[in-house]
């Protein structure tokens, strides 16, 4: 019942054309029934590591041959973004907690460029207002996708379009086998498990990502998955944050406008900073460069630059780069920090 009133939220939101609709969705419906006393009792623990497993092995298959070598190629303009947005994600989240009234964990996971997600999980392991992070993640992406298209017609220079392009598509050789999509079910969760033993933070989703990545790059083949595999997964994840969500969170959100705002500006001011520093390290036109900075998620940003005409394979690479350096990275940051 809980899982179909996720799938509902899932289905309002896709209609309303939210960012992410399966989690945010699914997380706010069910949080609904939890403030109106409605929420069942059942255990969340094998829901949340199933899902958290599935978005690690989803994102595991960015780890490849072609991502490596294009790492290589694009190196200095990769590490820059990445390492630029980190520290935008740090500034914005002080700044925040500066100005809000709310725990600097929760400031730290909700300001940074980590995508929706990948934050979502990573808060809800360290008990952050769930709602405050889905509420300024979601805040950012919208707006930065509204504006991206309009920042760019501002550069008026010579430009071109970076010449990587997405691969070929895979011949059957290429492919993971039956058995292969067996063997990486068994590695993605002994990997999970393995960090969570060891309390690694978001420790489901990144030993699954990191392994299931490795077996692909060793056994030299590649694997899909199906979208509504993905789908089901974040409802599953929005199904076990509905339960954190209560009406005082709630309640707190009107309180937080000014300074999402605030912070929004200030990541907006430095993405575009970090768009022109990459514009003239590189010599791309400004609409890719921004889209390279755009502190959102990786399936946000891919589908924007596919509708856009803008090369989506050199994006994906440095958002891959961006969101897997965050979630291994920043949250040891941030637990230093708290």
């Amino acid at each position: 019942m809980t899982f179909g009133v996720g799938a509902v939220g899932f289905v309002v939101f896709r209609l309303l054309k939210i960012p992410n609709p399966a989690l945010l969705g699914a997380m706010f419906c069910t949080g609904l029934m939890n403030i109106a006393g409605l929420y069942p009792a059942f255990p969340l623990w094998p829901v949340s590591f199933s899902a958290n497993v599935v978005i690690g092995v989803m994102l595991g298959r960015q780890i490849d041959r072609n991502l490596i070598s294009r790492i290589r190629d694009l190196a200095l303009y990769v590490v820059s973004m990445t390492v630029g947005l980190m520290l935008l994600s740090l500034l914005c989240g002080l700044t925040f907690f500066k100005f809000a009234d709310v725990s600097l964990k929760t400031a730290l996971v909700a300001t940074s460029a980590g995508g929706i997600t990948e934050m979502m999980i990573f808060g809800m392991s360290i008990n952050a207002d769930l709602s405050i992070v889905a509420c300024l993640q979601l805040f950012r992406v919208v707006i930065f996708l509204t504006l991206i298209p309009f920042i760019s017609v501002l550069d008026k220079g010579k430009s071109n379009r970076p010449q990587w392009k997405s691969p070929e598509n895979l011949s059957p050789a290429d492919c993971f086998s039956k058995v292969d999509y067996v063997l990486l079910t068994f590695v993605a969760f002994i990997g999970a498990g393995i960090a969570a033993y060891f309390k690694i933070p978001t420790g489901a989703m990144l030993g699954a990502m990191v392994a299931s990545g490795i077996f692909a790059v060793v056994i030299k083949k590649s694997y899909c998955y199906d979208a509504r595999l993905r789908f089901a997964a974040q409802i599953g994840l929005g199904v076990v944050m509905g339960q954190r969500m209560t009406y005082a969170m709630i309640s707190q959100l009107g309180e937080i406008l000014a300074p999402a705002l605030l912070t929004t500006a200030v990541m907006l001011a430095g993405s575009i900073a970090l768009a022109f520093l990459l514009r003239r390290l590189s010599g791309w036109d400004m609409l890719t460069c921004l889209l390279c900075a755009a502190p959102a998620g990786l399936s946000q940003i891919t589908a924007f630059a596919e509708e856009i005409g803008v090369d989506s394979f050199t994006a994906s690479v440095f958002h891959t780069v961006r969101i897997l350096s965050i979630v291994i990275i920043y949250p040891w940051i941030i637990l230093w920090a708290i």
